[in-house]
C-alpha cells in the first residue's frame, strides 16, 4: 500500500498534466502576431514531475539524478564517463583545463605558451578556455558548405608548439573525424571535440564527442535537449576523466561517483581517507579526509539534482527529438535549394550524420539583396533569425589584442561573418510554422528577382 506522501506525489502530478493540457487545449498559431523562434525548450508534464520529485527528495547538490544521467548519457554515447556540469560552456573549460593538470606526467600536459589548433568561425566559450589558460589558439579558416575546418589544412598549420586540437563541429554537423583522430594521434596532439550544438550527430557511425580526449555537450534551451542551463564532459580515459571530475568539484582529490551524498559516511566509502603513505599529500595529516583534500585548482562547476531529472526525462526524448530535427531541417533545405542562386546552402561531409541544431544560410556576394535585407524581412514577419555566433571571432572587440597565430587567410570566415546567418529546425516547430516561414521566403524571393 502507498503511503501518504506517495499519494501526495500522484496528486501532484495529476494536477501538473491537467495544467499541460490545458495548455495544449488552447494552442494555436496565428501568423505574423506569434512569433517563430529557432529554438527553444521543448518539455511537458514528464520534465515537471520528475524535477517536483527532486525538489521533494530533499537534496539539491549532485546526486542520484545527476548520477542516472551521467550512466544514461555514458551508454547512449558509448562513452566510458560522463561528467555532468553546469553548462556547455564550464564543460569546455574544463576540458581545456584538465590537460594542464599536474596530475599528467611533464611531457604530456599542456603548458602555458603551447599551440591549439581550432577554428577561427567558434562561439567564444569555446575560445576563451584556450586563452585563460595561458595558451596560444592557432585559427583555421572553414568551408563555407560546411562550416568546419578542413582536415587537410591541419598539416601545414602545425608547429613544434602544437599541443592539441580543439574542433567544433559547428550547428551539429561533423568534422571529418577520421582525419582528425589520425592527424592527432600521428603527432601526439590532444582532441577535445566541441559537441555542444550535436548531441545525437554521427561520423562514420560514432557519436560525435566519443573521438577525442574530451567531447563536451550543452543542454541549454537551444540544444538538442535542455535541463535548462546545463551541460556534461565525456571522455573514455579513466585519468582525464577524474581530473575533470576534480576541477569541477573544487578540485578536490576525492573521485568516487556520488549516487546518494546523505549516505555516504567514511565507513562506506573506502576512499574518503587518504592512504598514509601517499607521498602525494605530503604535509597533510594522516587521517585528512580525502573530499577536503585538493589536488588541482578547482572551480564549482556541478549542476543540480533538478537541473539532472528534467535531463533525465529529455533523454528518453531525445530519439523523437533527432528525428523531427532533421525533418525540419530536409524540409527546409529542400525548399530553399529553389533559391541556390541566392544562398550557399549547408553541406555534410558524406560519412556524416548531422542531427542539426539549425539551417545555416549564406547570402552569395552577388545576390540582389544583402543579409540586412532578409534579416529585415524576417524580423518584419515575427521568424526569429540569428548570426553565426561569433563570426571570426579575432574580429570581436573582445579579442583584438590577444596572443594567437593565423593559418591562413580566414577569408570565409569573414565572408560568413558578413553574410550568414541561421533559422531554426527545433522539434518545437510544427508544419504550420515551417510552411509560414517557406510562404514569406518565397514572398521576399519574388520581390527581388
Amino acid at each position: 500500500m502507498k503511503d501518504a506522501e506517495a499519494l501526495l506525489r500522484e496528486e501532484i502530478h495529476k494536477t501538473v498534466r491537467r495544467i499541460f493540457e490545458e495548455r495544449a487545449s488552447k494552442a494555436s498559431f496565428k501568423p505574423v502576431k506569434d512569433i517563430v523562434r529557432y529554438a527553444g525548450a521543448v518539455y511537458d508534464h514528464e520534465e515537471v514531475e520528475s524535477m517536483i520529485d527532486a525538489i521533494l527528495d530533499g537534496w539539491f547538490g549532485v546526486g542520484k539524478y545527476a548520477y542516472r544521467f551521467e550512466t544514461e548519457l555514458s551508454k547512449l554515447l558509448s562513452v566510458k564517463r560522463t561528467i555532468m556540469t553546469n553548462s556547455g560552456s564550464s564543460a569546455n573549460l574544463l576540458a581545456v583545463s584538465s590537460l594542464l593538470s599536474e596530475q599528467l606526467e611533464d611531457g604530456v600536459r599542456l603548458k602555458p605558451g603551447e599551440e591549439v589548433l581550432t577554428s577561427a568561425l567558434t562561439f567564444p566559450t569555446t575560445f576563451n578556455p584556450i586563452i585563460q589558460n595561458g595558451l596560444v589558439p592557432v585559427l583555421l579558416d572553414v568551408d563555407v558548405e560546411t562550416l568546419n575546418m578542413p582536415a587537410d589544412d591541419l598539416e601545414a598549420s602545425l608547429s613544434d608548439s602544437t599541443k592539441a586540437i580543439f574542433v567544433s563541429h559547428t550547428l551539429g554537423n561533423p568534422n571529418e573525424m577520421d582525419a582528425i583522430t589520425d592527424f592527432a594521434k600521428e603527432h601526439s596532439l590532444f582532441l577535445i571535440e566541441d559537441a555542444c550544438d550535436a548531441l545525437g550527430s554521427r561520423y562514420d557511425g560514432t557519436n560525435v564527442g566519443a573521438f577525442g580526449s574530451y567531447g563536451t555537450f550543452s543542454f541549454y534551451p537551444a540544444h538538442q535537449i535542455t535541463t535548462g542551463e546545463g551541460g556534461a564532459i565525456v571522455s573514455s580515459d579513466e585519468k582525464l576523466s577524474n581530473i575533470a571530475l576534480s576541477l569541477r568539484d573544487w578540485g578536490r582529490a576525492c573521485v568516487m561517483p556520488v549516487c546518494n551524498p546523505l549516505h555516504c559516511p567514511d565507513k562506506e566509502c573506502p576512499k574518503s581517507v587518504r592512504h598514509k603513505k601517499s607521498l602525494r599529500f605530503n604535509g597533510l595529516p594522516e587521517d585528512y579526509d580525502k573530499r577536503y583534500t585538493f589536488t588541482n585548482i578547482g572551480y564549482n562547476l556541478k549542476p543540480t539534482e533538478i537541473q539532472a531529472a528534467m535531463g533525465l526525462a529529455q533523454l528518453r526524448k531525445l530519439p523523437q527529438f533527432i528525428e523531427t530535427r532533421k525533418r525540419n531541417f530536409e524540409f527546409l533545405l529542400d525548399e530553399f535549394r529553389t533559391y541556390e542562386e541566392f544562398f550557399v546552402l549547408p553541406k555534410s561531409l558524406p560519412k556524416s550524420e548531422p542531427c542539426w541544431f539549425a539551417l545555416p544560410l549564406t547570402v552569395r556576394e552577388h545576390a540582389p539583396f544583402k543579409r540586412k535585407d532578409i534579416i529585415q524581412w524576417l524580423t518584419k514577419h515575427n521568424i526569429e533569425a540569428k548570426m553565426l555566433f561569433a563570426g571570426n571571432i579575432l574580429r570581436q572587440p573582445a579579442y583584438r589584442n590577444v596572443k594567437h597565430r593565423v593559418h591562413g587567410e580566414l577569408s570565409n570566415s569573414d565572408s560568413i561573418m558578413r553574410n550568414s546567418f541561421f533559422l531554426g529546425v527545433y522539434p518545437g516547430l510544427d508544419e504550420e510554422r515551417l510552411k509560414y516561414m517557406v510562404s514569406v521566403f518565397k514572398e521576399f524571393a519574388h520581390r527581388h528577382k
